[in-house]
């Protein structure tokens, strides 16, 4: 069965009684905790769980990334309950706007272009901009989600992923709507989702309307070789087709394929540039502002160095 973060084996002494809350935020982690551990013992996603008295002793943040831990293994289905729907609903939302304001309530729209920033001339300067920060954080018609074949998410408790952080920040809705598409794959008789393909989704809790979806190539070894250059780039014209055929004003793009997939930094980022620039030439009309989202510094700095080439 899948993991879930570590929590106490034993519970505290009963005749202390449990810590109650002190705010309403942590009140309502207490309450999702207890929710989500009791349907995943229910529903066999996990063995067992802690009693309710263990539960309460733990600290408040340890306790979010134990219901964090708990959303990521949890299985597309249904939350029955009404309320436990409407509190996870106003949990997120309030995450979210505040992960935004944290951030400057960055949006797509706003930032300066390359034109601007880095003197790039023609399309890719007037259309493209280049911005360091978290991509769950930007307003956007979308921002871009690299997934696997499976298209449900990452699935591992805490790891870094832009899958899972996606997930975890727009909701179990994104994982809803995910899983009807696959339903529908599979009822047509097709297997995983394709390398090199967009699909669009809702935003959910995210500040971006939409998420596109791609699966990128794997890259063994770090050695690329034609054909992880050609579906690399299929996906990043899928993403633009997909987000010009919606009427986005906006997409916000991840590095696909340059985490787990292993494909090499370095070497992604003018493959980017390139199709981002043939794409905006076949598309002399569209006014898409077109976002390279670089987590850290060290991704700014490769793709810089790949605007200057």
């Amino acid at each position: 069965m899948p993991p879930v973060p570590p929590v106490p084996p034993t519970a505290p002494d009963p005749d202390s009684g449990p810590l109650q809350p002190r705010t309403a935020a942590e009140g309502r982690i207490a309450i999702l905790t207890q929710y989500f551990a009791t349907d995943a013992v229910n529903h066999g996603d996990v063995a067992s769980f802690p009693p309710p008295i263990a539960l309460d002793e733990l600290p408040f943040a340890e306790r979010r990334r134990l219901l964090d831990g708990l959303l990521t293994i949890r299985p597309p289905r249904p939350i029955d309950d009404e309320d436990m729907r409407d509190e996870l609903d106003e949990m997120l939302t309030h995450e979210s706007a505040e992960r935004a304001a944290e951030a400057g309530d960055p949006d797509a729209l706003a930032l300066p272009v390359l034109a601007t920033t880095h003197g790039v001339a023609g399309a890719l300067g007037e259309h493209g901009a280049l911005w360091e920060g978290d991509l769950t954080t930007l307003r956007a018609g979308a921002i871009v989600n690299a997934a696997n074949g499976q298209m449900l998410g990452c699935r591992v408790p805490g790891h870094a992923c832009i899958d899972n952080v996606i997930h975890a920040v727009a909701g179990p809705g994104l994982r809803a709507e995910c899983a009807e598409y696959m339903a529908g794959r599979a009822e047509r008789g097709e297997g995983p989702e394709p390398v090199g393909r967009a699909v669009l989704t809702g935003g959910y809790h995210l500040p971006a309307g939409h998420v596109i979806h791609t699966v990128g190539p794997v890259v063994d070894g770090g050695r690329v070789e034609k054909r992880h250059r050609t579906r690399l780039a299929s996906c990043y014209r899928a993403i633009l087709d997909t987000a010009q055929e919606a009427g986005l004003d906006s997409v916000g793009l991840c590095s696909v394929s340059t985490g787990a997939f292993g494909y090499p930094k370095e070497e992604a980022a003018p493959l980017v540039l390139e199709t981002i620039g043939v794409w905006l030439a076949a598309h002399p009309g569209s006014e898409l502002r077109i976002v390279i989202c670089a987590f850290s510094a060290k991704d700014r700095a490769v793709y810089e160095a790949a605007l200057a080439n």
